[in-house]
């Protein structure tokens, strides 16, 4: 007596097996896809069709060779997030653990363990490269407190991107003399001094590592330019010496 499943049971297997192979890399092509699954390239399109179908953020470049990828951002049980908005979960969760509290701080632990977890091999490892580039420091001292006010959400996100995606970030900036400048800066590393947030970063007009508190980012614009990241090394003897990453 044949399968029960029969064709539908073998190719509900594959789409299963396709579904890891693309959660558990960065980028892909359908040739290898096919190779790896032992089908043609016409199946495997078939059955990223059905998967795009499905609901499934499938990004794909034009032409016979182009690379096949998840789209950025990552999916949490039936939640979808952008890259943005999982790196803020994380980074939420880990200062808060952070920061401690006696009466959640077990199940913080066990919470920020479990969202890691749950996101694919090729999605986990970004997240901790970029975790590492948050740093947390001591609690903001009072003289600093006395000058700052959130920062702005147009703000952040856009310094956000240009963290993630390594790009040059274009600032109109005030010092704490209050003067204003223009600079150009590569956001090597994020830095935390509760509830100050700082981008750690290399100023390309300086030639030189140099710390921007957020909140003073009058304007900014995130260029095309990308960047690549410096030695770390010059960056954290910049900090304090109790600061840790995430």
């Amino acid at each position: 007596m044949g399968d029960v499943g029969g064709p539908d049971r073998g190719r509900a297997q594959r789409l299963d097996a396709l579904k890891a192979l693309l959660a558990d890399r960065d980028v892909t092509t359908a040739a290898e896809l096919a190779g790896e699954l032992g089908v043609s390239v016409r199946t495997v399109q078939r059955d990223l069709a059905t998967l795009r179908r499905s609901g499934m953020p499938i990004e794909g470049d034009r032409g016979r060779g182009g690379g096949v990828r998840l789209e950025q951002g990552w999916s949490l049980g039936r939640v979808h997030l952008n890259e943005s908005e999982a790196l803020g979960l994380l980074l939420s969760l880990s200062i808060a653990e952070k920061i401690g509290s006696p009466l959640l701080l077990g199940d913080l632990r066990s919470i920020t363990r479990k969202v890691g977890n749950a996101f694919a091999p090729a999605q986990a490892r970004r997240i901790k490269a970029l975790r590492g580039r948050v740093l947390v420091g001591q609690a903001a001292s009072a003289a600093v407190l006395s000058g700052y006010h959130p920062p702005g959400a147009a703000v952040t996100r856009a310094l956000l991107d240009a963290f993630m995606y390594q790009r040059i970030a274009s600032l109109r900036y005030q010092d704490r003399s209050g003067v204003t400048t223009n600079r150009e800066i590569e956001a090597q590393f994020l830095y935390y001094n509760v509830p100050v947030w700082y981008a750690l970063a290399w100023d390309c007009l300086r030639d030189g590592v140099r710390f921007f508190r957020i909140d003073r980012i009058q304007q900014i614009t995130v260029l095309d330019t990308e960047f690549r990241l410096r030695p770390a090394h010059d960056f954290l003897i910049a900090g304090e010496s109790e600061a840790r990453s995430m």
